[in-house]
């Protein structure tokens, strides 16, 4: 204990000019120094002396950034492979301090260690951080043989000294950068001009009135001064005026209580532009304690603050952009800690700060959704990964909405430094989505209670999905068997007599009609049973208009073709028996004129015969309908008139069928007349036959010309009551008749829901 209280007592009382000599001395050195070995041989000179330690060394992150050793004093090489690569800070660590050991021996240290240490004669050591722009780019370490304990004084002089080494490696940095520079320039002077040296650190000295004492060769260069210009030098003359008064006072106040000193301002550069220096100054003091001065350092952080602004310029672009976004938009800490919101916030509750600062964004959440918020926000950060959930957030009017929110770390070199979310709500669109499925589940239950399978064809890839298990009950497949693709279906289920029907219905796709239907006759794979297959579906086409995919619906008709079948076979035999019926009245007719009217005879036979022709119309159409143009053909062409002479036009009208016995009827009642008495009893004569649809009626004009002059009958006739009657009472229309010169205009009002189409 002796020899440690006598160790820090000769530093204690050295007198303090000898250590700023020696600091000056280090400063000179590493001024003048051309190499980095004369920088650390230097500084182990100052720090051995400085310090009165029996041991130094200097360490450096390499490039793989472990604490290597790369100039000593008084150490072994076996000590220096024992301890090499141990180092308390990270590269690049900012803000650091040193740290001092005593006495090895009283640490916890592991005993290996111990022993390396204690075996190298030494006892106490301290570990002093070197820095370059501010983060920390090695360290110096000194050693004692006996326990050692720091004062103040010891740990500013070993600062002072780390700081000067700092400066000195910037330096190094930098020239070594500007070497390369040149070198580069060197290789291509069309890309390159000679660059004047470029130093990050200016070191400067001041009377106790504030005028310059000293300049280094950095700081000479930054304004342009000589040597020999120094005592006059007016550096305050320098300052942007903008920041003048604010240096003035602060640099009055510290040189007035002597006191360490930092700020920054802009100063004009010799050549003209302004440049923006951090200033860190000390009082200097004489060994008899005469307050020199000022001694400081000036760094150029132009760079650094052009970044700050641009960066506070990006976040008021990013506050802008994301007030301007529809969704909630946040940032967090690396630890989770959230501390911007967007102006969204206020559309939702009201939530309270932390003690720590930070919102507490707990208070937005749904009751009901918290736990499983928290769940995933913890994993995130504890493995800095994004995140993503679907929740509940409270609204300002107490109502709650689903919202999506996600989360993206910022990171850098692996750690994640900040935290970038949002919360997009999505409650519309859940709502929506909810419908729709609610809709097709309706769906799915209108279509599985009709019966129907629902499949999907992949045309490239010949590939089907059944939907259902409909599809499959129909086709006699098990539900764990592959759904056939086309070529499989035209080969082993479809009847072969059909397999033409396939490929005509898959010729007529267009993408302007892209609708598809299909009826054949399939074969069940589980019993072969024939059955009938409906298959009707829409295709789906790429931007080249090439068919990619059909979705579809197939339906079982093997039931109604039976019913159609044998509903066809019932209409057979009704058309056969009333055909045989009608001949048989024929026949009886025939009997009660004989010997009576022949005319009356005739005239009773072209009805039935008229009738005859209508009913083997409608048979062809099962008694549903017949068109208004088929039902004039049959009549007109049955009366045996040149069909040439009679002008058929009209759109397509479909009849009822008792609609249409109606007007063969009086189809036939016309044509009878008009080639007895009217335009076709003559080979001039000719009869326009149009039909028209208004607003509300369908208008039949039946128009004769070219004939012999048309009289008005004197009388009605039979025909003329049967038109009138039939007409009104079957189709409920109005019959008007005028008897023109020229020939008879006969017009037929029928209303227009009357008529099918």
């Amino acid at each position: 204990m002796q020899a440690a209280e006598t160790d820090r007592t000769a530093v204690s009382q050295r007198p303090a000019d000898s250590v700023t000599e020696i600091v000056f001395r280090l400063t000179d050195r590493l001024y003048r120094a051309t190499s980095k070995d004369e920088v650390f041989e230097a500084a182990l000179e100052a720090i051995c002396e400085a310090l009165g330690c029996t041991s130094a060394s200097i360490l450096q992150f390499d490039g793989e950034q472990v604490m290597r050793f790369v100039a000593w004093r008084g150490l072994s090489s076996g000590y220096r492979n024992a301890v090499d690569g141990h180092s308390p800070w990270k590269a690049g660590q900012r803000g650091a301090s040193p740290i001092y050991v005593t006495d090895i021996l009283q640490t916890e240290e592991p005993a290996w260690l111990k022993e390396v240490i204690t075996k190298e004669g030494i006892r106490s050591l301290a570990f002093v951080p070197i820095e370059a722009h501010g983060q920390i780019v090695g360290k110096f370490m000194s050693y004692f043989g006996s326990p050692h304990s720091w004062n103040e004084r010891e740990n500013e002089i070993a600062v002072t000294i780390a700081r000067q080494v700092g400066f000195a490696v910037e330096r190094w940095r930098a020239e070594e950068a500007r070497v390369v520079v040149e070198r580069e320039l060197r290789l291509s002077e069309e890309r390159f001009r000679l660059m004047s040296e470029d130093a990050p650190v200016m070191i400067w000295t001041s009377d106790a009135n504030g005028h310059c004492r000293h300049l280094n060769r950095l700081l000479r260069e930054f304004w342009g001064v000589t040597e020999s210009e120094i005592s006059t030098f007016r550096w305050d003359e320098t300052i942007l005026p903008e920041d003048a008064p604010h240096v003035a006072a602060t640099m009055a106040q510290a040189l007035e209580s002597r006191s360490p000193v930092g700020l920054k301002a802009r100063y004009r550069k010799a050549g003209g532009g302004y440049r923006i220096l951090q200033t860190e100054a000390r009082p200097n003091y004489a060994p008899d304690g005469t307050f020199m001065g000022m001694i400081g350092v000036n760094l150029d952080i132009t760079e650094k603050e052009d970044a700050e602004r641009a960066m506070r310029e990006s976040e008021a672009r990013f506050r802008a952009m994301a007030d301007a976004m529809p969704q909630l938009v946040w940032t967090a800490d690396r630890l989770g800690r959230l501390d911007y919101w967007n102006t969204r916030i206020s559309e939702y509750a009201e939530g309270s700060t932390n003690p720590q600062g930070d919102f507490d964004w707990t208070a937005l959440i749904f009751p009901d959704d918290l736990a499983a918020t928290k769940a995933v926000w913890e994993q995130a950060l504890e493995t800095g990964q994004p995140y993503q959930i679907a929740h509940r957030l409270l609204m300002r009017d107490g109502s709650a909405r689903w919202h999506l929110s996600r989360a993206t770390p910022i990171s850098d070199r692996g750690e994640v430094q900040r935290w970038f979310g949002t919360a997009t709500d999505i409650d519309d669109l859940r709502l929506a989505e909810e419908r729709l499925k609610e809709s097709l589940q309706r769906q799915l239950i209108a279509v599985e209670g009709a019966g129907l399978g629902v499949f999907e064809w992949d045309i490239r890839t010949d590939r089907t999905i059944w939907e259902n298990r409909r599809m499959y009950d129909i086709f006699g497949v098990a539900p764990d068997e592959p759904s056939p693709g086309k070529d499989e279906f035209a080969q082993f289920y479809l009847h072969p007599d059909d397999a033409p029907l396939l490929e005509e219905a898959l010729r007529k796709v267009d993408h302007q009609d892209p609708s598809y239907r299909m009826v054949a006759r399939i074969l069940r794979k589980s019993d072969r049973e024939l059955r009938w297959l409906e298959v009707s579906g829409r295709f789906e086409f790429d931007g080249s208009g090439q068919p990619v995919r059909l979705i579809g619906v197939a339906a079982d008709i093997t039931e109604r073709k039976q019913l159609e079948e044998h509903q066809q076979l019932l209409i057979n035999e009704l058309n056969h028996r009333v055909k045989n019926t009608l001949s048989v009245v024929q026949s009886l007719a025939k009997q009660t004129f004989k010997g009576g009217d022949p005319a009356a005879f005739t005239a009773l036979d072209g009805r039935l015969k008229a009738l005859g022709q209508v009913h083997n119309l409608l048979a062809e159409r099962s008694w549903e309908s017949a068109s208004l143009a088929e039902v004039a053909e049959r009549c007109i062409s049955f009366q045996g008139a040149d069909q040439l002479r009679v002008h058929m036009e009209g759109p397509e009208v479909q009849l009822t069928a008792r609609q249409a016995l109606t007007m063969a009827m009086v189809l036939h009642e016309l044509n009878t007349n008009a080639c007895k008495y009217g335009a076709l009893s003559q080979m001039t004569g000719a009869v326009n036959l149009s039909w028209q649809s208004s607003s509300d009626q369908l208008i039949v004009t039946w128009a004769e010309e070219g004939g012999p002059p048309c009289l008005a009958p004197t009388k009605r006739g039979f025909g003329s009551v049967l038109i009138e009657q039939a007409a009104r009472a079957d189709l409920q229309a109005k019959v008007e008749r005028d008897f023109r010169p020229e020939g008879l205009v006969c017009r037929i009002s029928i209303p227009e829901q009357r008529v099918i189409s």
